[in-house]
């Protein structure tokens, strides 16, 4: 019996070591090996925090309170990742191949231009957050529209803190780039949280609470700016930066288109749920949805050195390498993740019970939303491996099937199930688009991404070329 998450983690290496086997190279068994246990700890550990914050929120605000919070996070989310511009998916895959190549100049031109682009952007969503609260003010409770314009300021935090731990990834610096977003933002909310309730001697606010979140997302960025300058390369620091703008374009427009279309797929439903069925229902929903994104928890951990991993054995078209690589991934994923989801399934009353009373009417909702999670687990990293490999917009048409799904069945099943509606919606609209990007990967690339991994390379890839 798993007893605690340095267990677990452990569990996770051994894991690796047995399904990596000895047919990789030392040091990449050892890169992804650390990188992928590092990841899971610090990801179990972001959880708990995770969960302690929730629960002191759901319980200092109420089923209402809450709701309106995590309406108002739950567009946060949706708008930072245009805001980042797909910035961040690109950061890593090109800086990880300028660090290879030792390219300084167009490492520092590409994390400038980052930069600049990200600050215009995420200004903008936040201007246009504001604007949608105007728009659906007849809809929310004054509580809710309040909340939603505090937050909204979190946008331009965020989207800076994402690029901070793109660059850190593509440097391989993995883990240091996680810390600000996983580790440093969520315990300082949670002794912000105790604090302000302390002082206080009160109830806490939605309103309040969103600014609390404001505040610690500050500070994270300022941790995770100064981690990128201590990992940047002497080199770069000094290089006379050098542009590619038309190819960086070419490439982050799909995968924004991707990034955006996959928050979609998973915030929409709260977003909708919230202003068709009301602030309770939305709070009741994103508990059990936090609750399935455990399962994740492992393809998150995994996915993280991963990425670079793929990019680079597919530019030196080492396919029969990265078939191996990708299914012993895939396998990890599912092993941990299939009895994270029996647990949550079957314990899924009492999980729930923890935030209170009102929030076990999330029950079926939540076991919905786990079978989906463990049908991603099964498929494997899909949209990793046609992102890294060029195939980005085989990636944004297969989410953007999803994420369109998504919406029209929120839209017919909300008005008559409410929360399992949602769940419905969200839980077939997963499926549906993590199998089109399974088939989709083997006929691009002869790569079967699933944990079977059963099936032979029959083809060699199609070249990739700009459209």
């Amino acid at each position: 019996m798993i007893t605690s998450a340095a267990e677990l983690g452990r569990r996770i290496k051994d894991i690796v070591r047995l399904l990596t086997g000895r047919s990789e190279t030392s040091e990449l068994k050892t890169y992804l090996a650390r990188s992928s246990t590092g990841t899971f700890s610090l990801k179990v550990t972001a959880a708990a925090l995770a969960f302690l914050i929730n629960i002191s929120l759901a319980r200092l605000l109420g089923a209402v309170g809450y709701g309106a919070y995590a309406y108002a996070i739950a567009w946060v989310r949706l708008l930072v990742v245009p805001a980042v511009l797909g910035l961040d998916k690109l950061l890593v895959r090109e800086v990880a191949a300028c660090h290879a190549r030792s390219i300084w100049g167009l490492m520092r031109g590409l994390l400038r231009r980052a930069d600049q682009a990200v600050l215009i952007a995420s200004i903008g969503f936040a201007l246009l957050g504001a604007f949608l609260g105007f728009a659906l003010a007849e809809r929310l409770t004054p509580q809710m529209l309040t909340t939603l314009w505090i937050a909204l300021l979190i946008i331009p935090l965020l989207a800076f803190t994402r690029l901070k731990q793109a660059a850190l990834q593509g440097l391989q610096k993995v883990v240091r780039g996680l810390l600000p977003e996983m580790l440093v933002q969520p315990l300082l909310f949670l002794v912000l949280i105790g604090v302000v309730f302390l002082v206080a001697g009160e109830r806490l606010s939605p309103p309040l609470a969103a600014g609390m979140y404001a505040l610690t997302a500050g500070l994270a960025l300022l941790v995770g700016g100064r981690l990128l300058a201590n990992a940047l390369p002497k080199a770069v620091k000094e290089a006379t930066p050098s542009y590619d703008m038309r190819a960086w374009s070419r490439s982050a427009v799909p995968l924004l288109f991707v990034s955006g279309m996959y928050i979609l797929g998973i915030k929409i439903s709260t977003i909708m749920l919230g202003s068709m069925s009301g602030a309770k229902a939305a709070g009741i929903y994103t508990v059990a949805d936090q609750g399935a994104a455990l399962i994740m928890y492992v393809l998150f951990a995994v996915s993280a050195p991963l990425a670079p991993t793929v990019a680079s054995l597919f530019a030196l078209r080492d396919m029969e390498r990265l078939q191996r690589v990708v299914t012993k991934s895939a396998r990890v994923i599912f092993l941990i993740s299939l009895p994270i989801a029996l647990v949550l399934i079957v314990f899924g009353h009492w999980f729930l019970l923890v935030f209170g009373e009102d929030f076990t009417r999330g029950h079926v909702a939540l076991t919905l939303l786990c079978v989906a999670q463990l049908t991603t687990a099964a498929v494997g990293p899909v949209g990793l491996l046609l992102t890294m490999t060029g195939h980005e917009r085989d990636a944004a048409k297969g989410v953007a099937i999803g994420a369109l799904l998504n919406v029209v069945l929120n839209a017919l099943l909300i008005p008559k199930w409410s929360l399992e509606g949602a769940a419905v919606a969200t839980a077939v609209s997963t499926a549906t688009w993590n199998l089109l990007l399974g088939v989709w990967a083997y006929k691009k690339l002869g790569i079967d991404p699933t944990a079977l991994g059963r099936f032979p390379l029959r083809r060699k890839p199609k070249e990739h070329t700009a459209d």
